[in-house]
């Protein structure tokens, strides 16, 4: 089954991305998504360390224990995510990485392995976005995205994708290509460029939406109108 119908029991959810700028604005942009609706929110470690923004993910825990909460670690690999998050706190719902290490020109995929070996071990049930033909990341051949997007479903639950840049919205036609390979029961997450405005365009391929630019009023404070409508139009 897709794991985002399994985990948030709807096709398909938005999840708002917290920059932490500091404590407070950082909690101030979880209560506008909670007062908004959502299922979830991410953060990620852009203006915190790793020790404040995993301090942060229990914090948030604390105030909305039924919200979903998930990190991404820059500058560590998957693995290594969720080691330290699990070694921080007694939970953690999702990983978030924007390089998932998969390699569809490669016939083995170690590095991939290692995340399987590693949530094995810690019997860790949560969510792993790994990034494929993620920005900033090795390019993915047009022609090799289907392969990869495939490839990747065997190490992850959620194949995340973006556009070129941050804020940068996503071709249509590479998200067309990765759904049309994983099927109905394959996890696509979009992770740059979303806004209410273009969201239509996605919505029939992608399944999580992970947005921070296009819902901000300014970097690390979301803007609560600006989230109000995008969630209206993901419906």
């Amino acid at each position: 089954m897709n794991r985002i119908r399994e985990v948030f029991g709807v096709d398909r959810v938005v999840l708002p991305v917290v920059h932490p700028i500091g404590l407070t604005e950082a909690l101030a942009s979880v209560e506008v998504a909670h007062a908004a609706g959502a299922k979830g929110v991410f953060t990620i470690n852009q203006s915190m360390n790793e020790s404040q923004v995993l301090a942060l993910v229990q914090e948030i825990q604390r105030r909305y224990p039924t919200l979903w909460v998930g990190v991404n670690l820059l500058g560590h690999s998957p693995p290594e995510a969720l080691r330290d998050a699990l070694d921080a706190g007694r939970r953690i719902d999702g990983i978030w990485s924007d390089n998932a290490l998969v390699d569809e020109r490669a016939a083995d995929q170690p590095a991939a392995t290692e995340f399987v070996a590693a949530r094995r071990a810690r019997g860790w049930t949560g969510l792993y976005f790994g990034g494929v033909a993620f920005k900033y990341q090795r390019e993915v051949s047009g022609d090799d995205l289907g392969r990869a997007a495939v490839l990747a479903m065997s190490y992850m639950d959620v194949v995340c994708t973006s556009g070129p840049g941050t804020g940068k919205a996503a071709d249509v036609s590479k998200v067309v290509a990765m759904r049309k390979a994983v099927g109905a029961e394959g996890a696509i997450a979009l992770a740059s460029g979303v806004t209410a405005e273009n969201v239509s365009t996605y919505l029939p391929y992608v399944d999580a939406f992970l947005v921070g630019t296009g819902i901000e009023a300014r970097f690390g404070v979301l803007d609560a109108a600006k989230l109000a409508a995008l969630l209206a139009a993901v419906g």
